[in-house]
């Protein structure tokens, strides 16, 4: 989540959330059609990088501070903001859907996430974690090795289950519960890399150094493995987390020579704001991706990759405008109109 003010922010960090933010939004859009061409099977770090960032981003800025209120209140207004969206999906579902049934039930499942109507789950993810983190961010700074290695004990706990047994995780809540337990590690280790940062004692000779091994590491174990991963991961698995190994470096090296390249674009500026309008953005992302799912219910039309792919970037574009139309100027409407309103949009960013 963005947790930081204006004033702290680093462009690049922006950068990397915003680029992940779409490339998110992009793939969750071509997802939506039938035999639709998945174009990241084998290169998709993006939900990791965001998730890392946010916690990087939370180590950087709310692991010292006194009180942790503020976080859980975050978490309950992200939860908030998840069924402000999917409960009407969910009832629009139970209506127009292939399987009938009341509305009734259709909203009890979603609220007790025994149903999963959008493709936003990572809210539901981040409202729960920041529920916790009032209770993980004392322990982690009297106890950040032992935080670390319990988070990386419970990922690699939770990997080997969701691999070895036979479980229909169709069902969203196990789902879920394994999403929780294993991007729990992200997080983690994003809130420790940002401490570090924080401290001065990240970015350096021993830092880089640290990601090319990691690079050479997981390639050569993928290439070993002739490259198995696919872009599942929910629940995550262990050939998916070889493959992560040299994909976020390489993307975090890619994405840094693209900023340098485009950083004076007057373009570049409405990237940055999606990273910074982050809980609106993931919000507006899934009303335009139900919007397609619903033209394709309307009129039966199956596009080929090209159609997929055009419709993909259509709605990251859309986003990105509307999000830049919701900075300068709706959101100081809302502030002038309905200031408690305001304060829960535009305080809680992902």
């Amino acid at each position: 989540m963005d947790v930081a003010d204006s004033k702290r922010r680093e462009v690049l960090i922006d950068f990397y959330r915003s680029c992940s933010m779409l490339f998110v939004f992009y793939h969750h859009t071509t997802i939506v059609f039938p035999n639709a061409v998945e174009l990241f099977p084998k290169f998709n770090p993006f939900a990791e990088l965001f998730i890392s960032i946010s916690g990087f981003m939370v180590g950087m800025v709310y692991l010292h501070k006194e009180s942790y209120r503020p976080l859980f209140f975050r978490g309950l207004k992200v939860l908030a903001a998840y069924f402000v969206v999917s409960v009407p999906v969910a009832m629009g579902m139970a209506v127009l859907g292939k399987k009938q049934e009341p509305i009734g039930r259709a909203i009890f499942d979603v609220l007790t996430f025994q149903s999963e109507p959008t493709a936003i789950t990572i809210l539901k993810f981040y409202g729960v974690m920041f529920l916790l983190l009032p209770l993980i961010l004392p322990a982690f700074k009297r106890q950040k090795l032992l935080i670390l290695v319990s988070s990386a004990v419970v990922f690699l706990l939770s990997t080997w289950v969701a691999g070895t047994m036979i479980y229909d995780y169709e069902n969203p809540a196990p789902s879920f519960l394994a999403f929780l337990l294993q991007g729990q590690v992200f997080l983690i280790f994003g809130i420790w890399l940002g401490d570090l940062h924080k401290s001065k004692r990240l970015i350096g000779y021993p830092f880089y150094v640290v990601m090319v091994l990691i690079f050479l590491v997981g390639l050569s174990l993928d290439f070993y493995l002739g490259f198995p991963s696919d872009g599942d991961k929910y629940p995550y698995k262990f050939d998916k987390l070889i493959n992560l190994l040299w994909t976020l470096p390489l993307m975090l090296l890619m994405l840094r020579a693209v900023l340098v390249w485009v950083k004076e674009w007057p373009s570049t500026a409405f990237v940055l704001n999606v990273g910074r309008n982050s809980l609106v953005a993931f919000l507006a992302s899934e009303v335009a991706r139900q919007f397609v799912k619903l033209v394709l219910l309307i009129t039966g039309i199956h596009p080929q990759m090209y159609g997929q792919t055009v419709t993909g970037l259509f709605v990251v574009v859309f986003v990105t405008m509307l999000l830049w139309l919701y900075r300068l100027y709706w959101q100081d409407r809302l502030s002038m109109i309905y200031p408690l309103s305001a304060r829960l949009w535009s305080s809680v960013k992902l």
